[in-house]
């Protein structure tokens, strides 16, 4: 079959190939036109089919046939599940759909897009998850300019909730980095005493085009000065030459006139180079060159974004249609990655190239996608990424494949292709031909590389765990000897205490002393005072006993003389009597001892 005209043509359709024979030209004009094709609800028409031409960029509609179509053949001629997932082109686009800040947002703009699925996006058959991003670019002004595909690749999904190893791996065919040089390199023309000078001052990289920005400056002494379309970069030891010029000075100079050049140089790699490391000869001839060194190539904000929200999807759908919704998803366990592809040498390709790498990891089996979680990137790079030849071949298979299918479609008057292929087996195996191509050598070298660093990391973990392990023995035998020792020191301490509390501590038994003898003197000082006052008392006693007995004495002769005075004078001597022994009786109330205060009778 011939090739598809380009959609661009305004004769694009069916009845224009030829067979070859005026009876196939006669059922030809007796076939009703077939102007479309379905796959497993996925379709494609005429139009579609003219987005294989040159110079045209895939679509939506040509992914998702080409891709399901794959998912069919390419493992075991469909007798076996796909190793790889895939909901649909466009499925990135509606998960960021209505204003959707997470994954876990964008779920329910998604929801049911897995359960299309028997066993959903974990079933044990897949080993990773097919996402292609369609990415809107925007220029220096932030207006836009166009689109790009590139694919982003989930290896092993359920590892976030089963505890092993996952990643989002990015595979852009149009990787962009960008270096900006604070203090501009230099290089000056030979013999010519530092007057003639070129600097450079940012270089960026777009895929297979290397952007330097340059300020080219001649004074004139030497005549004029090197035109920059001269100018050369070696990379990975050829030589990029031709390069675009794009000039907002252009003043080449003359004898006793300044010249200077300032603007930027575009040079056109091979898509196969991997090289960090360029070095520009500016002009034709004299100019020491300069070399240039990029970082490596990091993540974007969009690739950072992409695995953040491919993470919390997945983490939502575990919890919601997960096989063992008692294990937490984490979805922080992606682990993002760049892989060092090649590039497109084209602004048209990038489609391609993700359908491509898509139909290449349908040849892979489960467990060695899964594996891939956990390849370091030099391993990655030893994988056989497609190169820009490699596009171009499929790229010419799929034309003529597609005007195959449409053909038969119209000669069968079939539209579905899965009816075709079960029907004409021979028209299966040329489908099968145009989706992939004989790369087992390859493949099997990449697993080799693959497995030799997977083994050495295996070593180098052990050899690590070792190494760890005799750490912490050391450090587990210095704590317990530290804690011996603190053992040690406090049942001394203990033992201490306790001889300080038999024998008592020296101090506090001179305090008790003191305190006992301080006792004591106070109550024989006490005793004294009480028994001074009971002498005092006892002396007032004898005093007024003596007062007593003088004055009974004297009022006993006061009443011998009153007897004689009674027998004299008759009754007064009653009313003396009395008045004495009042007297007497106060003598007694106003004593000492009686007059003791209530403290000291309670001593007494």
């Amino acid at each position: 079959a011939g090739p598809l005209p380009s959609s661009s043509s305004s004769s694009a359709c069916v009845p224009g190939w030829r067979f070859g024979a005026s009876s196939a030209r006669a059922r030809r004009r007796a076939m009703p036109p077939v102007s479309e094709l379905s796959f497993r609800r996925a379709i494609i028409n005429l139009a579609d089919a003219g987005r294989l031409g040159e110079g045209e960029d895939l679509n939506d509609a040509i992914l998702d046939f080409f891709i399901r179509l794959g998912q069919y053949l390419i493992p075991e001629d469909g007798d076996k599940e796909p190793p790889v997932s895939y909901l649909g082109s466009i499925f990135w686009k509606q998960l960021r759909s209505a204003f959707a800040n997470s994954g876990e947002e964008g779920w329910k703009n998604v929801q049911n897009w897995a359960k299309r699925k028997a066993g959903g996006l974990f079933k044990p058959s897949y080993g990773a998850f097919a996402v292609p991003i369609n990415e809107d670019l925007k220029d220096d002004d932030g207006k836009d300019a166009g689109n790009h595909w590139w694919l982003a690749l989930v290896l092993n999904p359920g590892g976030g909730a089963l505890k092993e190893p996952m990643a989002v791996m990015c595979l852009d065919s149009m990787q962009r980095r960008t270096k900006k040089f604070e203090e501009p390199l230099k290089s000056e023309c030979a013999g010519h005493m530092h007057r003639y000078t070129v600097e450079v001052s940012e270089v960026e990289q777009a895929g297979y085009l290397i952007i330097i920005t340059f300020d080219a400056r001649g004074d004139g002494s030497f005549g004029a000065l090197q035109r920059p379309e001269r100018s050369r970069l070696v990379v990975d030891g050829y030589a990029c030459v031709d390069p675009t010029l794009g000039l907002k000075i252009n003043m080449p100079g003359d004898d006793g006139i300044a010249g200077r050049f300032q603007g930027t140089l575009t040079f056109a790699m091979d898509g196969r180079c991997r090289s960090s490391v360029f070095e520009l000869n500016y002009g034709e001839e004299g100019f020491k060159p300069i070399r240039i060194e990029f970082d490596p190539f990091q993540l974007t904000k969009l690739q950072k974004d992409v695995s953040r929200f491919l993470g919390g999807y997945l983490s939502k759908e575990w919890e919601i249609n997960g096989p063992n919704k008692g294990l937490r998803f984490e979805k922080q366990s992606a682990r993002a990655l760049v892989a060092d592809v090649h590039q497109q040498e084209n602004l048209n390709d990038c489609g391609v190239y993700v359908l491509e790498n898509t139909l290449r990891s349908l040849r892979l089996k489960k467990t060695f996608l899964k594996t891939m979680a956990e390849a370091s990137s030099q391993v990655l790079s030893s994988y056989p990424w497609p190169s820009q030849k490699d596009i171009t071949t499929r790229k010419l298979k799929l034309k003529g494949i597609v005007a195959r299918l449409f053909s038969t479609a119209a000669e069968k008057g079939i539209t579905d292709v899965e009816k075709l292929l079960k029907e004409d087996a021979k028209l299966k195996e040329e489908v099968l031909h145009s989706l992939t191509e004989a790369r087992e050598d390859e493949v099997d070298k990449f697993a080799e590389n693959l497995q030799t660093e997977l083994a050495k990391r295996t070593q180098d973990k052990e050899k690590e765990a070792a190494e760890l392990k005799r750490r912490e023995e050391i450090v587990q035998a210095r704590r317990e000897e530290e804690r011996l020792k603190r053992e040690e020191e406090a049942r001394k301490a203990e033992e201490e205490r306790l001889e300080r509390k038999r024998a008592g501590p020296p101090r506090k038994e001179e305090d008790k002393n003191k305190k006992k003898e301080q006792a004591k003197r106070s109550r024989s000082s006490s005793s004294g005072d009480s028994s001074r006052s009971r002498s005092r008392g006892k002396a007032k006693g004898k005093n007024g006993k003596r007062d007593k007995r003088a004055a009974s004495s004297a009022s006993d002769d006061s009443r011998r003389t009153a007897k004689s005075g009674r027998k004299k004078s008759g009754g007064s001597g009653g009313r003396d009597r009395d008045r004495d022994r009042g007297r007497s009786r106060k003598g007694r109330d106003r004593s000492p001892s009686r007059s003791r205060s209530p403290s000291r009778r309670r001593r007494r």
